[in-house]
């Protein structure tokens, strides 16, 4: 019986995940071609719209940790047979976006102090606050559109999600090509058109979403159109766990924008082009994994909600051995044809492509580690352990990961920026510049893998209670000794 076992479980995951998958590839070809074309305008444009876009990703990841964080409440009910309960927490997860959108505006006036700190040249400053002040109108639909993809993928429609990115993606490309270059009769507005064409097409992506979520048989099924109002309750429940997702997404992305601005950013021009280039290639790897993770999140979610631990374990190992195969063969294929691939951006500038081929052979080590983060962390979030992941991300980043790649990546460090601290007082560092903060970077990846297996395979997250109602009933009447709850 163990053979037919195995093939229910990889056709399972691979029945959600490829549709997920799919969907992820077109944004990240989105973003693929956004830096192509915008790197044709020049080394400075490209330095400025990858830091640009990472801060408008990192300011919208709090809430949308809570909207993802949909599918763990929709994909738990769903396994309960209260389908109808997974509609409202959708509804609740777009109300709490609105409000982050709102709230997200507040950085508006101070996108000019944020990017002067990072000490750019004066010209990628400009370009990365134009960018990035256009891009903030989106943030509402990043997060509306976060919140239906969840509900999607929970309810085992990730179809739908996958469809609409893909209308978003060619539309964003094509009105790209119209807005930076000034194309049929439109104003050439080269930065700042990248931008409008990504926030039109995050608009559209919400509109496909929002119209199929009201339609007709989602409503019979589901009752998508009567679950609008507002629930205190249940929203508390989606905050109570989705705010340790969203400030562990906050964290990650975060920590990944001082890596880039206040670290690679700070050693040049070059420096940065050559490292924008290795991390578009980055994401072209590790956003099927990333796939994988949406995937494996309402998977384990529903297994926990028909209270079966064993299958949704055993379909998260079959999610990571699909991830580290093929985050494996991207290592390779980096590591092999490293410096072709990097002149697809920089054909002109072998000091660019030079640079970027190191760090793309750095990125083939930690692929395959990289996999099992990606993996673990969307079964801990299906199983609602989020708590847990933030302070291992917080503790990991600032005890370990900055302080190596700044080490790594100065001539020296100045302590005299801490309060307190005389100005005279400097670390030295080993100055190697980008090449110094990839290796850090690898090694913490590596040694976040270990930390993050353990605690999945040790299985404390089984005894998390995410509904309210289950809280209390625990509290009132405990389980009996011997029980599967206990």
């Amino acid at each position: 019986m163990e053979p037919p076992q195995r093939y229910e479980g990889l056709t399972e995951v691979t029945k959600m995940a490829a549709p997920i998958v799919f969907g992820q590839l077109s944004y990240v070809l989105m973003q693929f071609a956004d830096q192509v074309m915008v790197a044709r305008l020049g080394t400075a444009a490209l330095a400025a719209t990858g830091p640009a876009g990472l801060w408008f990703f990192i300011f919208s990841t709090f809430f949308l940790g809570i909207a993802g964080c949909v599918s763990t409440f929709a994909s738990q009910s769903l396994g309960r047979g209260q389908k109808e309960q997974g509609a409202s927490y959708a509804w609740q997860g777009i109300y709490i976006g609105m409000v982050g959108g709102v709230l997200g505006m507040a950085i508006w006036p101070f996108a000019d102090d944020l990017f002067g700190l990072m000490g750019h040249t004066p010209e990628v400053t400009r370009l990365g606050v134009q960018y990035f002040r256009i891009r903030m109108f989106g943030y509402v639909f990043l997060c509306w559109q976060a919140a239906l993809t969840s509900f999607f993928q929970a309810v085992n429609r990730p179809r739908v999600p996958m469809v609409a990115a893909w209308v978003a993606n060619i539309l964003n490309i094509g009105l790209n090509y119209v807005l930076i270059f000034g194309k049929f009769g439109f104003p050439r507005l080269e930065v700042a058109g990248a931008a409008w064409a990504t926030v039109i097409a995050m608009a559209i992506q919400v509109a496909i979403l929002h119209a199929v979520f009201l339609s007709k048989p989602l409503t019979r099924e589901f009752e998508t159109r009567s679950r609008y109002a507002f629930d205190w309750l249940k929203a508390r429940e989606l905050v109570r766990i989705g705010w340790p997702a969203g400030l562990s997404l906050f964290l990650d992305v975060f920590n990944w924008g001082v890596f880039t601005s206040f670290l690679v950013g700070r050693c040049g021009d070059l420096q940065m082009a050559a490292h924008n280039v290795a991390i578009n290639f980055l994401h072209v790897a590790f956003m099927p994994a990333v796939g994988l993770n949406h995937a494996i999140a309402p998977i384990v979610g529903q297994w926990i909600g028909r209270k079966n631990i064993a299958t949704a374990k055993q379909r998260t190992y079959t999610t990571l051995k699909l991830a580290i195969g093929f985050m494996t063969m991207a290592g390779l294929c980096f590591a092999i044809f490293a410096k072709p691939l990097t002149r697809i951006f920089f054909s002109t500038d072998p000091q660019v492509v030079e640079l970027a081929a190191v760090l793309l052979i750095l990125a083939a080590l930690f692929q395959a580690f990289d996999a099992v983060n990606i993996v673990v962390l969307g079964a801990l979030r299906g199983a609602g352990d989020t708590r847990w992941v933030m302070w291992a991300m917080l503790i990991g980043a600032y005890v370990f990961f900055l302080p190596v790649a700044t080490f790594l990546s100065m001539d020296e460090i100045a302590l005299s920026r801490i309060p307190g601290v005389p100005a005279a007082w400097v670390l030295p560092g080993l100055g190697l510049e980008a090449k110094g903060a990839w290796i850090g970077a690898t090694v913490y990846i590596i040694a976040l893998s270990g930390v993050l297996l353990w605690r999945f395979h040790g299985e404390r997250w089984r005894d998390i209670r995410i509904f309210e109602h289950d809280r209390i009933a625990e509290t009132k009447e405990p389980p009996l000794a011997g029980s599967p709850m206990t």
